[in-house]
């Protein structure tokens, strides 16, 4: 059997999520030792744990989650290693050197090795991600999108989400709160699977990949 890597945050109470963003639950209200059978009733904002922005997040028009094709999905993964970078903007001169190992269809993996902050207040700052000029570059290599070891394509604090206007305008996907990057090597085979639901703007999504 491959090795394979979950690169997935559970789903849970009290879990971590987006300033601002309602805290899920999930309930359980039948139990087999009570009932015969176990049932859970799930409540979430869509955009919690990892999941995939679809163009429709923010783009008027923009395709929703369910017009992805599976290609754009299951794909290659891309991982670009800045771990040793300090946390926060990456420039077109940080970028530059990985252009040439870009494909069309690959998913860019940023890896800042944030996720060992999950639960933490230094996760909402302890994360790396292309500015403007540098996600353009990206983009036109011809890439599915991009996935973070952190909350967002932008800075927390953002009133603007700029860089989310970037990539989503383009046609591209944004994963974000992913884990378990370090573990991959620069190319994977990754799987992207989120939840199928009509009209989509986004998902939480099980993301694994197949390290060589």
């Amino acid at each position: 059997m491959p090795t394979i890597v979950d690169l997935t945050q559970h789903l849970e109470d009290e879990m971590p999520v987006f300033p601002g963003i309602a805290s899920p639950s999930f309930h359980d209200f039948a139990r087999v030792a009570n009932d015969g059978y176990a049932m859970s009733e799930y409540r979430l904002t869509n955009h919690i744990g990892t999941h995939v922005d679809a163009p429709a997040h923010q783009i008027l028009d923009g395709e929703t989650l369910d017009e992805i094709g599976l290609d754009r999905l299951v794909t290659d993964g891309l991982k670009l290693d800045f771990t040793a970078h300090a946390p926060g903007l990456l420039s077109l001169a940080d970028i530059e050197p990985h252009l040439d190992d870009m494909r069309a269809g690959d998913i860019v993996l940023v890896c800042s090795g944030n996720d060992r902050n999950w639960g933490s207040e230094a996760y909402w700052t302890g994360w790396c991600y292309p500015d403007a000029e540098a996600s353009r570059a990206i983009i036109e290599r011809g890439v599915s999108g991009i996935g973070f070891d952190g909350p967002s394509a932008d800075p927390v604090d953002s009133t603007t989400m700029e860089l989310h206007r970037v990539w989503l305008g383009a046609g591209r996907l944004i994963i974000e709160n992913l884990t378990k990057l370090g573990e991959l090597g620069a190319r994977t085979p990754i799987v992207v699977a989120p939840m199928k639901v009509r009209a989509a703007n986004g998902a939480p999504a099980r993301v694994f990949a197949f390290p060589s």
